[in-house]
């Protein structure tokens, strides 16, 4: 055993190895943000151009919730026509019941935009206007992206 005034000397601390810095970063790191920032990039870039062509889209859906005459409401769907068929197609129908053939409307409501059109006195009642609103309203929001 130990004898009487000895002490135990402390034990030494071991030398523990300096904690790991976060810079300079490995390579990796450097390679794999500049990819992540690429990729970021190349997302907002292709969000951007899709929320620009789709611009007559939101504008259409603004002109809709304006009043119109049946003469306006024509000039309104030959335009979003426009934004899909070559104007040579959409130019050729002067008859506004080949014009509304592609669009899908009610009977009784094309039948109507057909006989008002360039009449006097050609507005709609409002809920001729109502019905012809949404289903344009569902028409457009469902037209491909272009």
């Amino acid at each position: 055993m130990l004898e009487k005034g000895f002490s135990i000397p402390e034990l030494a601390e071991p030398l523990l190895p300096a904690p790991p810095s976060w810079f300079p970063l490995p390579p990796g790191w450097f390679i794999l943000g500049g990819v992540l920032l690429v990729a970021l990039l190349i997302f907002a870039v292709i969000r951007l151009a899709r929320w620009r062509r789709n611009l007559w889209r939101r504008q259409a859906l603004a002109a809709i919730t304006q009043s119109h005459s049946v003469d306006s409401w024509i000039v309104l769907i030959k335009r979003i026509l426009l934004v899909h068929h070559s104007r040579q197609a959409v130019s050729a129908s002067l008859d506004p019941a080949l014009l509304l053939s592609e669009v899908p409307l009610d009977r009784d409501i094309r039948e109507q935009l057909c006989l008002r059109y360039c009449q006097p006195e050609n507005d709609l009642n409002e809920g001729e206007t109502l019905r012809l609103r949404q289903q344009l309203r569902t028409w457009i929001e469902g037209l491909p992206y272009v």
